[in-house]
């Protein structure tokens, strides 16, 4: 019954039919916002609500019609974990553009991150502009800081499935990182990049 009332739906009632049903969600994703201190939300839709830690206040800026997919119902392959993005040092920045989907994936910066515009994050993918600890062992003991550099996601990107973007790197616009990938260096744009190192396989069509 509910099949056929679906099936005999326009795209355009069907589209209206869907705002109507995340109408009250509106409510707890304004509430969300006004608590992190976010005040562009036009657009916003999260399923299930991300993890959020600011070290200060205003580190973390979100534009526009952002799609955050944090349950698994939601995603074709589900998700692993809550969309996570923290700040973790006082000065360090997030800056995410408009017409961003992420699916249960962590973005971590203790210097800097920045995303474009029109960028989709796969599930289960890591972006971290920090070593986390030093790679010398002798280091490690001392509680040396470990290295960091910043990451920036130009417009357009589509980073794959359970890929993970490490420190210092800068992903080209509109170049496809392959699921799976692990990036150390830059990716050039209009590219697609796959392996561990993340290697330039194939140049998209202009």
């Amino acid at each position: 019954m509910l099949r056929k009332f679906k099936d005999a739906l326009s795209p355009a009632s069907k589209a209206r039919l869907l705002q109507l049903i995340y109408s009250p969600f509106k409510i707890r994703d304004r509430t969300f916002a006004w608590y992190h201190g976010f005040s562009c939300i036009q657009g916003w839709r999260l399923h299930g609500l991300p993890r959020v830690h600011m070290r200060d206040s205003r580190s973390i800026e979100i534009g526009q019609n952002f799609t955050a997919i944090s349950r698994w119902q939601k995603n074709s392959i589900g998700v692993m974990q809550p969309v996570i993005i923290k700040t973790l040092r006082q000065g360090a920045r997030i800056r995410i553009g408009n017409n961003v989907g992420i699916s249960g994936s962590t973005l971590s910066a203790n210097l800097s991150i920045t995303i474009g515009n029109d960028v989709l994050i796969g599930s289960g993918s890591l972006i971290t502009d920090c070593d986390a600890h030093p790679l010398d062992y002798e280091e490690r003991l001392k509680n040396g800081s470990p290295r960091m550099a910043a990451v920036v996601i130009e417009d357009g990107v589509f980073i794959g499935a359970r890929s993970i973007i490490l420190k210092g790197v800068r992903v080209g616009r509109g170049s496809v990182i392959g699921a799976g990938s692990v990036v150390s260096q830059d990716v050039p744009a209009g590219v697609i990049a796959v392996g561990n190192p993340a290697k330039v396989v194939k140049k998209l069509k202009s």
